[in-house]
């Protein structure tokens, strides 16, 4: 998913010549060889991609944890050996990647077990809002904390908000054209985001997926226990200020999955390192 040609940009954005720091020693003919470690609980994600950035960079991969294993604090997730100039070109890029990353799978995949925990059926989706310029990398680590994808883009998928019914004169209106947007659309789900609890009980006969934003959960609740009753084919996700602190909570309610930005903004794992000549 993340080739050659990405690393390379990612690369030159801190390496653009040459490391001035090392230059200044006398390093030629000195090997070392770093070792990438966690200080905490984590799930792995994009360590092969770690790897092969060393790789590019003239270092030997003489072990790589995979994306997706859980490691303990303490131990490793990568290990690479050089020249002593190329291993520290290597170290920060390496270091800095998989600390985002892992952070972002760890706490996806925390998410997931606490809402697994009362609901077996709800999923955790990621939503577009990744970094600027790094959506691939977002999804990835998204991925491999076991969460799935809400929206990639615009053109993946139909979602229908508030301001997008400014064309119509009232809520019937939209609902009427809601069944014309079906027939155009056979194999893609249609969403829509309800605008109060009256607006998401009436959308479930018209639409796939009813989006509940910043709902109470009574209210989730009643959405739910309805389309339990009649619509047993919708489906019904929330979304709106959700994260490791309440995903519980939003779960219990029977949705079928939690929308969140939240793993985006889950800081940075806890990583260290050791470098050491050969």
């Amino acid at each position: 998913m993340i080739s050659d040609s990405d690393i390379l940009n990612y690369i030159n954005e801190d390496l653009p010549y040459f490391d001035l720091t090392t230059n200044l020693q006398e390093s030629c003919g000195i090997n070392a060889r770093l070792e990438l470690f966690t200080r905490e609980d984590l799930v792995v994600s994009c360590s092969e991609i770690s790897a092969r950035l060393a790789e590019i960079l003239g270092c030997k991969v003489e072990f790589v944890a995979p994306s997706k294993t859980f490691l303990k604090s303490g131990e490793k997730i990568l290990t690479y050996s050089g020249s002593y100039a190329n291993i520290h070109k290597a170290w920060k890029l390496s270091q800095v990647l998989l600390e985002y990353s892992c952070k972002i799978a760890t706490y996806t995949n925390q998410m997931l077990n606490l809402a697994k925990s009362v609901n077996q059926k709800c999923q955790i989706l990621g939503t577009r809002k990744t970094f600027p310029f790094a959506k691939k990398f977002c999804i990835k680590a998204l991925l491999d904390g076991g969460g799935s994808v809400h929206r990639l883009n615009l053109s993946d998928s139909v979602l229908f908000f508030e301001k997008h019914r400014i064309l119509y004169k009232n809520n019937d209106e939209f609902y009427s054209n809601l069944v014309k947007f079906k027939e155009k659309i056979p194999e893609k789900k249609l969403c829509v985001e309800a605008l109060n609890l009256d607006d998401a009980i009436n959308l479930l006969e018209f639409c796939d997926v009813v989006q509940l934003d910043k709902m109470e959960l009574l209210d989730i609740k009643n959405v739910v226990k309805i389309k339990d009753e009649k619509y047993k084919f919708s489906k019904i996700v929330c979304a709106g200020g959700i994260n490791l602190t309440n995903v519980k909570e939003y779960a219990k309610s029977g949705v079928d999955a939690v929308v969140t930005s939240s793993m985006y903004l889950s800081k940075m794992a806890d990583l260290g390192a050791r470098i050491s000549k050969i």
